[in-house]
């Protein structure tokens, strides 16, 4: 939100500098973004571009501005006359509040015979275009004018251009309304409307149709203030793909004593500057869906405990009473009365907040924080913090990309299915929620690869969306690497292949002491289907990796090929837990064995049959060779296999092991078919 400096000190009798303002509204909580210069006058003025929190709702004025400032700056807000000038007559027009609980008080004026043709003074255009806001002729620029002033959305209706009534309800189905900005739009029972007899002439709230619009020729106007229920107006005006400087201050509650107050400031406005004569201001309120001032209370000892004082209980009521939070103290409790403007403050804890935002958190007392040594099980976010710096100790760079993509994306790789929607997208290259970390890494890719870079290692820990088994999301862990530099550095010649993956994965997930783990061929289907695995703990499948599919290439537009994994981060925190055991002091006893195997059967398989029939002594396995279509029997490979067996109790006799190794044979020549090279 953006406001004139001299506005705003208009209001508080306070005499700051810029620099003065800035840190005051920045010690407040207000985030100042810039202060610029205003005009080319020799009176300097300065925009104050203010970047508020959606919880403060009651700052989105220059008024609520002003009330902060006093606060912190101890004085008081400069009070203005607000007597509606002598009414000529009563206004005519019928108002019926037939969604009271949506809108429970809607006041209203009708002001006749004004020059809309009449020039407004500097001031009120000055202020205008310092919030950013265009004008568009004098009574909508006066309305406008009170809404940045005070916070609270005024529209006129041209009167000669609407029923004799006036109704508040929510719309029928496909109810149609051409709005001001010049669109036409299908409303839906949930979108709160103001109409006459006829038709909608207003989305309530959010903005004005055009055939009931205020122009230059107008002379007679109906000019509402209403209440409007903020649940009501949420999120109304994004699902018809607007935003107005209505909707923005509806959304986040507007004052409910505030409507009269910005009605007659209107209306005296414009006798002043555009003539016309005036009726009453007339309310119709459903006092029982008005909300309420809240009554909140805090005790002195559990404000000092969290804030870490021994403030008294007169000061806290000193704090309080200049925010506008009317105190009163018994004993050691503070019971206070919330004002209309503040929304935000709902808990004691609301209250306490205040408070230290008031004394300057820099000024609240510090103290050393008393541990004991105690051994905690690290959280998720210890683990991934871990998992993290171990990659980028691997050279990879993290990105972050945004969880929203486009159908099309999806639709690309084939990662459309039990994918989530977004209701009201904010374009359409976020229509629906991401279903896998890839589109966002080959975007990634691209764009990088589009700028001349040939070399790239990348990862993203995100969340992934599906609405499989009733909505899930899940926290993955993918990488990216694309090496294709010819101009290798004098100590790293070889290019990035997959056995150079593959063993990143194995130090990666030894180094998480996942031990029990092995792969078997991938079924994903972006990955090479002959240059990639799947990675299984304890039979679950938790990850993939390997070379990209050709066709995805095809679709990146990118003919290198990459290399990409990814896991389910959480299944990488169930480590096992190390025993230590002691060492045996017996002599350990090594054989190898060389099988010719069929081409179809899988390492895995061999592995898990030599370790079955092999016994529980064999401490060690491994492959040491490995030969295909070397001159041996065709269709087969060679296995060579180290077997390590060592017993704790007793020195192990070769007797022993021979057999063994003839179960071990036997086995092999029976399960695939293999046959013991000589």
């Amino acid at each position: 939100m953006k406001i004139l400096k001299s506005h705003l000190l208009e209001k508080v009798d306070a005499k700051l500098n810029v620099k003065q303002l800035e840190a005051e509204l920045t010690r407040l909580g207000l985030e100042v973004e810039s202060i610029e210069k205003f005009g080319n006058s020799k009176k300097s003025d300065f925009v104050i571009d203010l970047d508020l929190t959606p919880n403060r709702g009651d700052c989105f004025s220059v008024l609520g501005v002003a009330r902060e400032l006093a606060a912190i700056s101890k004085k008081e807000i400069l009070k203005e006359k607000n007597i509606l000038k002598k009414a000529s007559l009563s206004p005519l027009t019928k108002v019926k509040l037939s969604e009271k609980l949506a809108c429970p008080k809607y006041s209203f004026i009708e002001i006749h015979k004004i020059d809309n043709t009449k020039k407004l003074p500097e001031y009120i255009s000055n202020r205008l275009d310092a919030a950013g806001i265009n004008l568009i002729n004098p009574i909508v620029d006066i309305l406008n004018y009170v809404m940045i002033d005070l916070g609270q959305p005024l529209h006129a209706f041209d009167l000669d251009k609407i029923g004799k009534s006036i109704n508040v309800r929510f719309a029928k189905p496909k109810e149609k309304i051409s709005l001001l900005d010049g669109s036409n739009k299908i409303l839906n029972k949930n979108c709160l409307v103001i109409s006459d007899e006829k038709k909608a002439l207003a989305l309530a709230g959010i903005m004005g149709g055009i055939d009931s619009s205020v122009q230059r020729d107008t002379c007679s106007v109906l000019i509402e203030s209403a209440f409007f229920d903020p649940l009501v107006i949420q999120g109304k005006a994004r699902s018809f793909n607007i935003q107005t400087d209505s909707s923005q201050r509806f959304e986040r509650g507007v004052d409910f004593y505030l409507q009269q107050k910005a009605l007659i400031k209107a209306t005296n406005l414009i006798a002043d500057y555009l003539s016309g004569s005036h009726s009453q201001v007339k309310t119709i309120e459903a006092k029982k869906f008005i909300p309420r001032k809240k009554v909140l209370n805090i005790e002195l000892n559990n404000l000092n405990k969290k804030l870490g004082t021994k403030l008294k209980a007169v000061e806290i009521k000193k704090i309080l009473n200049s925010l506008e939070i009317n105190t009163t103290v018994k004993k050691d409790l503070l019971c206070t009365m919330i004002p209309s403007h503040r929304f935000d403050l709902n808990i004691e804890e609301d209250l306490i907040e205040e408070v230290a935002r008031m004394i300057g958190y820099d000024n609240l007392p510090s103290s050393e924080l008393k541990t004991f040594n105690k051994f905690f099980v690290p959280t998720d976010y210890q683990e991934t913090s871990k998992i993290k710096k171990y990659i980028a100790n691997k050279g990879f760079q993290e990105v972050i990309n945004y969880s929203f993509v486009s159908k099309k994306i999806l639709n690309d790789y084939n990662l459309f299915k039990n994918s989530i929607s977004v209701k009201n997208p904010l374009n359409e290259n976020f229509e629906v929620m991401r279903t896998s970390l890839l589109p966002g890494l080959l975007n990634n890719l691209k764009l990088n690869f589009n700028r001349g870079e040939n070399s790239l290692k990348i990862f993203e820990e995100g969340r992934i969306f599906s609405n499989k088994n009733n909505s899930k999301e899940q926290k993955i862990l993918a990488g990216l690497i694309f090496d294709h530099d010819g101009k290798k550095n004098w100590n790293n010649k070889t290019k990035f292949d997959f056995f150079e993956l593959k063993k990143f994965i194995i130090t990666l997930l030894n180094n998480l002491f996942l031990v029990d783990f092995n792969f078997k061929k991938s079924l994903n289907n972006f990955l090479h289907p002959n240059i990639s695995l799947d990675v299984y703990v304890k039979g679950k499948k938790i990850g993939s990796f390997g070379r990209s599919h050709p066709k995805v290439n095809k679709i990146v537009g990118i003919r290198k090929d990459f290399f990409y994994f990814e896991f389910e981060l959480e299944e990488l925190f169930q480590k096992e837990i190390l025993k230590i055991s002691e060492s045996s002091k017996y002599p350990s006893i090594q054989r190898d064995l060389s099988f010719l195997i069929p081409e179809n059967v899988e390492y895995e398989k061999l592995k898990a049959l030599a370790e079955k029939m092999a016994g529980n002594e064999l401490v060690n396995l491994k492959l040491f060779d490995l030969y295909k279509n070397s001159g041996i029997q065709e269709a087969s490979s060679s296995y060579a296999l180290n077997f390590t067996w060592q017993s704790k109790h007793k020195t192990l006799r070769d007797v022993d092991i021979d057999l063994v190794i003839e179960k071990i044979i036997k086995a092999f020549e029976k399960e695939f078919n293999a046959s013991l090279r000589s």
